[in-house]
């Protein structure tokens, strides 16, 4: 597992440098990379559904996701923004409700189901890939790479200090939610904080984004929180699913949810702070 996943982190930070560096090219590969990543969370997703014994409707969930990560995503809103999502959203529902008028009547309760499932699911995975895909085209490929990096700085902190304290206190590190995540300890958290944070000031200090101090410690701790919360919700649905991981498209590391699943929260959340202007990276 491990040599694989030396393997795969590589290639992967590589591809993100890509994407920020190499301009004009990295914004095509970006907008390219983002259908089929969009299309796995969104198939990952109904996964989850189905071993929950939910029924869920893969076909319109893909096609929206394409829809959604399209327009929303790589593209722009039509029908004047807003009312182009409303539009999109009820068109969506629409087709869900007539698929379960039209459906046999053995086979309705199932339909009537997914058809309640089908949008959390979507939601659920599409949700982050569109808010990540619009904080690159729309704040900077540095303000995108900055995120990646805090929000990454949490695992990589929470894995490094969780470890050495865990071998270096006497009776082992203290867990913090044992019956989600064993391995998840208080000293791990507390390193995965001041990893984020730290980050986010080497950052600032080398140009990628401009923030003042008390900005610094507001990127950071939401960076760190966002990830944290973040990895026990994918935790925690992986083990009521009874699966180790969402998928296995990338050797040693699992699916692209296993991958974004410190941006469930962080996405959505950095995309509406910078849209408030509640934090001004530029």
């Amino acid at each position: 597992m491990l040599k694989y996943r030396l393997i795969s982190f590589p290639l992967l930070l590589l591809l993100a440098f890509a994407v920020v560096f190499w301009q004009p090219y990295g914004t095509w590969i970006f907008k390219v990379l983002a259908l089929p990543v969009a299309v796995a969370a969104v198939w990952e997703s109904c996964g989850f559904a189905e071993k929950l014994d939910l029924p869920v409707d893969r076909f319109l969930a893909i096609v929206f996701a394409l829809y959604g990560i399209v327009v929303y995503g790589c593209g722009k809103f039509p029908l004047d923004g807003v009312w182009g999502v409303w539009a999109a959203i009820t068109l969506f529902f629409v087709l869900l409700m007539l698929k379960t008028l039209f459906t046999a009547e053995d086979k309705r309760q199932k339909a009537a189901v997914s058809a309640f499932v089908t949008p959390g699911v979507l939601l659920f995975a599409l949700l982050p890939v569109i808010t990540l895909t619009r904080i690159y085209l729309n704040y900077g490929a540095l303000i995108f790479l900055s995120l990646v990096l805090a929000t990454k700085a949490s695992d990589t902190g929470g894995y490094i200090v969780g470890m050495l304290s865990n071998k270096l206190m006497k009776n082992g590190n203290h867990k913090i939610v044992p019956s989600i995540s064993p391995k998840k300890s208080w000293e791990g958290t507390v390193g995965a904080a001041i990893f984020s944070i730290g980050t986010a000031a080497l950052l600032t200090h080398f140009n990628c984004i401009k923030l003042d101090l008390v900005q610094i410690f507001i990127f950071g701790f939401l960076a760190f929180l966002g990830s944290f919360a973040g990895d026990l919700t994918e935790s925690q649905l992986k083990r009521v699913a009874g699966i180790k991981d969402s998928a296995n498209w990338i050797p040693g590391m699992g699916g692209i949810l296993d991958v974004l699943d410190s941006f469930i929260y962080n996405a959505p959340v950095f995309y509406l702070v910078l849209e408030l202007g509640v934090i001004s990276c530029q």
